[in-house]
């Protein structure tokens, strides 16, 4: 195994050397102190690894996962992928959390190169034209296809990109879908599954609308109509999530929302990501719907944009776009320009923490009624 670190080439146990000698040095970047962690831990006799969740969906916490399930979740991907060992695998993301951590775990059991990069908005792509396995969060991938001549260089030196952390905004799907020399994948899972559990194909002739599981991964749907995931290899049994789906005929299963973001508003229960998706392509700033308590309707519905300073003065256009392209059933009572969003390491925004910054501000001349 070879590791290409800083412009530095090593072998394991070189690389390892490096990690224990840098890892208390106290000026080091938090990216490159959790790098070093994450190969010293692994390699300790500890049959466990400690993980932090995201956060995104409520306070992020610390949790300890069985190493050979990491390994079983790791030969998974390979499988599904069919990654040949001492093929290249790049890793762009921090390895504070689980996606990053994950492509270490591959690189390791699956006896693959690995190119580390500082994880930054716009990583450096490695000098190199065979990359097998990549990772990057959709800020990350943004930022490369902005730019056409970006967007051709990873298409030529990437075979696989996984792309996780959040959902990707339709216009920038759109984007990726002509993007046809590699085969990208987003990602479905969280901490708790030892990072992916299932892949959807975005890209070229393959492109699909389910996600896959991966092999021996079984899911199916609860009596409150969320996924319910049991993956024996990795310990998980009768996981029952939070998000919404349903399973399609041939065994993959599409997305509808979350069931702990559902707004009922007067008695009537509204998905906020149904509404996100009429506006999708139409609002060209972050955004996303959520609500401020009523003393009439309990939850009224209301659309948080993130505010730049230049969109107030267009909340005329805005009213008329979310008027065109709502569902009527879908009444947004209320329009909140925030400074900056809550957001998680990984560019999820932090909903709940959100929301509260919105049921804080005072009213301003944004009601629907206005």
């Amino acid at each position: 195994m070879q590791i290409s670190f800083l412009n530095q080439a090593y072998d394991l146990p070189a690389f390892l050397k490096l990690c224990q000698s840098e890892i208390n040095i106290k000026d080091a970047a938090t990216w490159k102190q959790a790098l070093y962690r994450i190969f010293i831990d692994w390699h300790d006799t500890s049959e466990t690894l400690s993980v932090h969740t995201s956060g995104s969906t409520g306070e992020a916490k610390k949790i300890r996962l069985q190493k050979q399930y990491m390994r079983a979740s790791a030969r998974a991907t390979l499988q599904f992928l069919d990654i040949k060992p001492e093929s290249w695998a790049w890793l762009c993301m921090s390895s504070e959390y689980i996606a990053g951590i994950m492509m270490i775990v591959r690189a390791l059991e699956g006896n693959l190169n690995l190119w580390i990069s500082e994880p930054t908005l716009h990583p450096s792509v490695p000098e190199l034209n065979n990359i097998a396995l990549a990772a990057m969060v959709p800020m990350q991938i943004s930022s490369w296809v902005a730019l056409k001549s970006e967007g051709e260089m990873l298409e030529k030196r990437i075979t696989h990109l996984l792309i996780g952390g959040a959902s990707i905004e339709k216009s920038l799907e759109m984007k990726l879908s002509s993007m046809t020399g590699f085969a990208l994948w987003h990602t479905y899972g969280m901490t708790e599954t030892i990072s992916h559990v299932a892949l959807r194909r975005i890209n070229g002739s393959e492109t699909t609308s389910g996600y896959a599981p991966l092999p021996g991964v079984q899911i199916s749907i609860n009596d409150k109509d969320c996924l319910v995931i049991d993956y024996p290899t990795i310990g998980i049994t009768n996981l029952h999530t939070n998000d919404l789906a349903e399973i399609n005929t041939n065994h993959r299963f599409t997305l509808k929302g979350r069931a702990d973001w559902i707004i009922n508003s007067g008695g009537i229960k509204v998905n906020p990501e149904s509404i996100e998706r009429e506006l999708e392509g139409h609002l060209r700033c972050p955004f996303f719907i959520t609500w401020k308590t009523d003393p009439l309707l309990g939850q009224k519905i209301i659309l948080c944009i993130e505010d730049n300073g230049n969109l107030l003065s267009q909340i005329c256009s805005i009213w008329k776009t979310i008027e065109y392209q709502c569902n009527k059933s879908h009444l947004l009572r209320e329009i909140c320009f925030i400074d900056r969003f809550k957001r998680t390491e990984t560019g999820k925004i932090r909903r709940e923490d959100t929301r509260l910054l919105a049921e804080g501000q005072k009213r301003q001349q944004i009601n629907a009624a206005d």
